[in-house]
């Protein structure tokens, strides 16, 4: 195994950790984070009950072997503490004999912690080839620790994002290309200014584990939506797989949750580890009148394969395919393949961003069933505007 390289359950401080205890060949090896008030130890190796460390254990910062080193007050490495005043007046070193350590850093020279080995006796093997060892470990781990902390930073920033709910709904219109009718609204996520796209948000919310979390979101502040729709009319959102199960589990517990008027869309980016259990979920939910809908349809392998193992009641094409259909040859028989499609599984085909009207045209030709984009109708988080376009009929000639 490579010197960092980890297995399952392993964290790359746990194996830099364990190699720095084998290669020092000493009682105990621990790494510490320090931050501004406290240490806390996130990896251990060997015997650290006799030494009363234990991993995510937190003490205060100043009196500990950790800060004094970092701080330069007391050497890296020491062959006999219990000659030493300096180690000797620090609280909890009494079971300490001997000890090498180095401090971590990250890559801009910010310090992280420290690496330390301790020996419960006396050692006068230690020398700088074994500070020289841990320094190389430091190297080592500077890019884990920055990947660490940004890491820390992106889920304090989402979690701070979903705490105070800082999202809103925007809606955009579906509309019949057969009479001009709104035929239903998409729920999309706005973010305040200043933040990344939408779907980088949402990205980097999976990224630390909260994506979950602000699907739900997006769901509760969508939900008002559905008091605006017409008997007929549905709202769509977005929603992972998992997602998808929750809403199971909620719907099961009410019976008053207008089915008939929401749409699931799956988008060509969610993973799907099995389908016949998303199948199995969404069974019930769409026998009460939930509706699937494909989103992104034609951007790649999984959403075709989303089609055929879902057999959705909407496939939304993808707005690469439908910009410049007017004009090209090869996006009209991809959408005529859909609208073929659509027709064998009784689905309706919604063509996504449509801005020029010679591809509405064009759309209309092919038997595209209904649009969205910015030519029939921007997104908008004020409800008296949605309420008109629910209440609209565009011309479509």
């Amino acid at each position: 195994m490579p010197l960092l390289e980890v297995g399952d359950g392993e964290s790359v401080l746990d194996r830099a950790a364990d190699v720095a205890h084998r290669h020092l060949a000493l009682d105990c090896v621990f790494i510490a984070e320090l931050s501004v008030d406290e240490l806390v130890f996130r990896a251990v190796a060997g015997d650290a009950v006799s030494f009363g460390v234990a991993h995510g254990q937190r003490r205060s910062r100043t009196a500990t072997l950790s800060h004094r080193l970092v701080v330069g007050d007391i050497p890296r490495f020491i062959n006999d503490t219990h000659a030493d005043p300096r180690i000797a007046a620090l609280p909890g070193t009494g079971a300490v004999g001997a000890y090498v350590g180095a401090p971590l850093r990250h890559s801009d020279g910010t310090v992280y912690g420290a690496i330390f080995g301790l020996a419960s006796k006396p050692d006068t093997t230690l020398d700088e080839r074994d500070v020289r060892f841990l320094e190389m470990l430091s190297e080592l781990l500077a890019g884990y620790l920055d990947g660490a902390r940004e890491t820390d930073l992106l889920q304090s920033e989402m979690s701070d994002l979903i705490a105070r709910e800082r999202l809103d709904i925007a809606a955009q219109p579906v509309i019949s290309l057969r009479d001009g009718a709104c035929l239903g609204l998409e729920a999309l996520s706005r973010f305040p200014s200043g933040t990344t796209t939408p779907a980088e948000t949402f990205a980097a919310a999976g990224r630390v584990g909260l994506d979950f979390e602000l699907e739900r979101l997006a769901v509760r502040r969508a939900w008002p939506l559905l008091a605006l729709l017409g008997p007929r009319q549905f709202l769509t959102v977005n929603l992972s797989p998992g997602a998808t199960a929750a809403l199971s589990r909620r719907a099961s517990r009410l019976a008053d949750l207008p089915l008939s008027q929401l749409v699931v869309e799956i988008t060509e980016h969610s993973m799907i580890a099995g389908y016949d259990d998303l199948r199995d979920v969404l069974r019930p939910l769409r026998k009460a009148g939930l509706r699937v809908a494909i989103d992104d349809a034609g951007a790649g392998y999984a959403s075709l394969r989303h089609v055929v193992e879902l057999r959705p009641d909407f496939i939304k094409v993808d707005r690469e395919l439908v910009h410049g259909l007017a004009d090209d040859h090869a996006r009209r028989v991809a959408i005529s393949a859909f609208v073929l499609l659509a027709l064998d599984l009784d689905a309706t085909v919604i063509a996504e961003g449509l801005e020029r009207p010679a591809d509405l045209a064009a759309l209309y030709d092919l038997g595209v069933d209904a649009a969205q984009g910015f030519l029939l109708g921007r997104p908008t988080t004020n409800h008296d505007e949605i309420h008109s376009m629910l209440g609209s009929r565009l011309r479509m000639s």
